[in-house]
């Protein structure tokens, strides 16, 4: 019954919302029994800042910490405030404003993502969640056609030549279907984006995982590996790990989940319809 109960806040929730609103999240997270913001906590947060800053009309910030299952529940509940409040001052020292938070509160382990049951779920339960809701009407009306041109393929040759804030498709970074597994075909696209990363040692990368098939959804794809429904989060923190473990600076990488809100092409109407909108970008943020 306890796993059941934050299922059902959750479905509640998303039906909820979809029938109002769009929401954006960003998650930092922490490592265990702390609330510091690390290296990679704070590139995730001047990131947001920048993006927040740009909005038109930037909307009211929700900022909600949470914990693993380890510990008493009164010990959780303590730290998750911590957790928010060093996100919530951070932001602050940001310059953002105080009238732009409308929440800040620590939820324990009431709300977990998994089960709590691995090293890695626990990990992912330590976190942090930034949220900020949009009117479903200001959605972008969705493409008709291919529009692969105005993205360009991932290369060397690529990078020299775009400017910072430019965005790159990485070719054939392909996945086992609801999964964040890589198919063995990405592992080519994968080491070239390697490569590069080293041959440029001051780019600094927003990795950003796209799914196909529910265009104009709330929730993201369910991710059969985690068992959450994050799948275009967890593939690009898929890439994001894949960097790391060959020596990429965590530092001079974020990742996001974009859902299913940027398709190349709608309607899908056809497996490489699917296939063009199951992707990976690289946002140059910095050269």
């Amino acid at each position: 019954m306890k796993t059941l109960f934050p299922l059902l806040v959750l479905l509640a929730t998303t039906l909820t919302v979809r029938s109002q609103e769009l929401r954006d999240t960003i998650r930092v997270y922490f490592p265990f029994d702390e609330a510091l913001l690390t290296p990679e906590a704070l590139v995730t947060l001047d990131s947001f800042v920048t993006r927040y800053r740009g909005e038109e009309v930037p909307a009211a910030l929700q900022i909600r910490g949470h914990c693993d299952a380890v510990g008493s529940h009164a010990y959780n509940e303590a730290l998750s405030q911590r957790r928010t409040r060093a996100v919530h001052d951070y932001l602050l020292n940001k310059g953002l404003t105080k009238t732009a938070v409308e929440q800040a509160e620590g939820f324990g382990e009431r709300l977990p993502l998994n089960g709590n049951s691995t090293p890695d779920e626990r990990s992912r339960n330590r976190r942090v969640e930034i949220i900020w809701a949009h009117e479903a009407a200001s959605a972008p009306p969705p493409p008709q056609t291919p529009r692969t041109d105005t993205v360009p393929v991932f290369s060397r040759e690529a990078v020299d030549t775009v400017k910072e804030g430019s965005t790159l498709r990485l070719r054939n970074i392909n996945f086992y279907g609801g999964r964040h597994t890589f198919l063995p075909q990405a592992m080519p696209a994968l080491n070239e984006l390697v490569e590069v990363m080293k041959t440029y040692p001051t780019m600094v990368i927003e990795i950003q995982g796209h799914i196909c098939c529910r265009y104009g959804w709330e929730e993201d794809g369910m991710d059969y590996d985690a068992g959450d429904m994050n799948l275009s989060h967890n593939r690009a923190r898929a890439v994001y790990y894949y960097l790391a473990e060959r020596g990429i600076d965590k530092r001079r990488m974020t990742y996001r989940g974009f859902k299913g809100t940027r398709p190349l092409v709608w309607p899908e109407e056809t497996e490489a319809d699917r296939t063009l909108n199951r992707r990976v970008e690289i946002r140059i943020v910095k050269k």
